[in-house]
């Protein structure tokens, strides 16, 4: 305990220095801190809208480079039928264009069957799914969120209002079935973006009935070459196994490998390793500044040494051992760093603060992320310590004492 009241004596008498000693472990500390957390919130921010993107299902596509083959809406649901781990299975026909009703809005129209909608994610707040009769019969309907129906109509109130939406140049009249539940972050973004306060970019996603953009938008025809199966609890592996095998049976093309399975989890855990990878190179950059005060730890530290030559040589003659001024001036390293680290904590949490109000996701700050940041500093100030302890300890008490 002594040691510790002796190092945070020296260090307080000279503050000054002290603190321009501990700068570069501060802005090192608070460097890294604040981008592990933008890292942390970015893989959690778009592992979020993946697996809104994802809805639930398993994309199953057919290669157009391996073959010339495709399926019918009529095929897909046959497959559905086929597969007992799936709830079912919906072409998937997607086709950009705008949205009008009391303005124009980028839309980008997602064309499936009533399976569409066998996700927890997709709740309805109003209004109803488009059904099977309507999913096959080209019905002008289409489902929205709120933040859509806001967007599109100025409220949520949206189920058996009318838009007009146009693709390819072709234009039908849709009119709104049902109403999603969307966060209120995104209701108020819309509500923002209809006032004019907000500028950002907006598009909506409506899900229609596939058989509409076939016939009503002409968009592919018959030819289905993408289609999405909704497993059961726990069946993803074994249900795009099987969905894929009898793709392949019902088309001829077994062996050929012209069936892939696109998951989305898949895609999700490729994301999140490379955004790892980046995260962890950006902030071994940043914590170079730790070593840059580590650096200056020593340089500190070794003046010190050489400063209290008489203290050290007056210590040693009355008995000191040299385990005990090693030990003294090595506590005394690692609490510069350790006060240091402690600041550069609260500034770290400050300049996420302060990052995050610029951010359209909010920042994640890990605990264990903060203790071994913190733990790092310390040890680096027990490294660089190394050299100017052993030095004071290895002194020669004569010589020390004839030193002015």
């Amino acid at each position: 305990m002594e040691y510790i009241r002796n190092a945070f004596a020296s260090i307080i008498e000279n503050k000054g220095r002290s603190f321009l000693t501990m700068l570069g472990i501060i802005i090192g500390i608070s460097s890294v801190i604040t981008i592990l957390a933008i890292g942390n919130g970015m893989k959690q921010s778009v592992g979020g809208e993946l697996n809104d993107m994802q809805a639930g299902g398993i994309t199953i596509q057919i290669n157009a480079k391996k073959t010339d083959k495709y399926l019918t809406g009529a095929q897909v649901r046959m497959i559905g039928d086929e597969v007992p781990e799936v709830y079912g299975a919906s072409p998937t026909i997607s086709g950009y264009g705008d949205a009008v009703a009391r303005y124009k809005i980028p839309a980008n129209f997602k064309g499936g069957n009533e399976y569409l909608f066998h996700d927890q994610k997709n709740v309805l707040s109003d209004g109803r799914y488009f059904n099977e009769n309507e999913a096959e019969s080209a019905a002008a309907v289409a489902v929205l969120s709120q933040s859509e129906a806001v967007l599109l109509f100025g409220s949520t109130d949206a189920v058996g209002k009318s838009f007009e939406a146009i693709i390819g140049g072709r234009s039908r009249e849709l009119t709104v079935t049902g109403v999603l539940k969307s966060e209120e972050r995104d209701i108020t973004s819309a509500y923002r973006y209809n006032s004019g306060r907000d500028k950002s970019y907006q598009s909506i996603r409506p899900y229609v009935p596939y058989t509409l953009m076939t016939q009503g938008f002409g968009l592919a025809g018959e030819n289905v070459v993408s289609y999405q199966i909704f497993p059961l609890p726990n069946e993803q592996d074994p249900a795009s196994l099987r969905a894929r095998r009898v793709t392949e049976n019902m088309m001829g093309l077994r062996g050929q490998g012209a069936v892939n399975v696109q998951s989305f989890a898949s895609m999700l855990d490729s994301f999140e390793k490379i955004l790892d990878v980046v995260t962890l190179v950006v902030a071994f950059i940043a914590a170079i500044s730790l070593i840059v005060g580590g650096i200056g730890v020593m340089n500190i530290m070794t003046v010190s040494v050489t400063e209290r030559t008489r203290e050290i040589g007056i210590r040693k003659a009355l008995g000191a051992r040299t385990g005990s001024i090693l030990l003294q001036f090595l506590l005394e390293s690692a609490m510069i760093t350790l006060i240091g680290g402690l600041i550069g904590m609260m500034a770290g949490y400050g300049l996420t603060f302060i990052v995050s109000k610029f951010m359209s996701f909010p920042p994640q700050i890990r605990l264990e992320d903060v203790a071994l940041v913190v733990a790092i500093s310390s040890s680096i100030g027990l490294f660089f310590g190394i050299y100017p302890a052993f030095r004071a300890a290895k002194m020669n008490p004569i010589e020390a004492l004839r030193y002015e």
